[in-house]
């Protein structure tokens, strides 16, 4: 995947590989150990998704193993 600044993902649109949208980045997680993203915080107003955590604030965590794209949208698939 190449590189994209962290300062790029707010506000980007995050949709599963069949094409559904789930919502907009809010944030992310790092490991602090290696500097690897860890994961994508998603705000969404969803409740439908249940290969997801959410966080305690209502957002939805997207671990980074399951980001397949990213350019205009941020692109997930939702199952192994």
């Amino acid at each position: 995947m190449p590189e994209v600044l962290a300062s790029a993902l707010p506000e980007k649109p995050v949709l599963s590989s069949d094409g559904r949208e789930i919502g907009v980045v809010h944030g992310l997680t790092m490991d602090v150990r290696t500097g690897s993203l860890d994961a994508l915080i998603v705000k969404t107003d969803r409740t439908d998704i249940d290969a997801l955590e959410t966080t305690d604030d209502g957002h939805l965590r997207v671990p980074a193993k399951m980001i397949r794209g990213m350019n205009d949208q941020v692109i997930v698939t939702l199952s192994d």
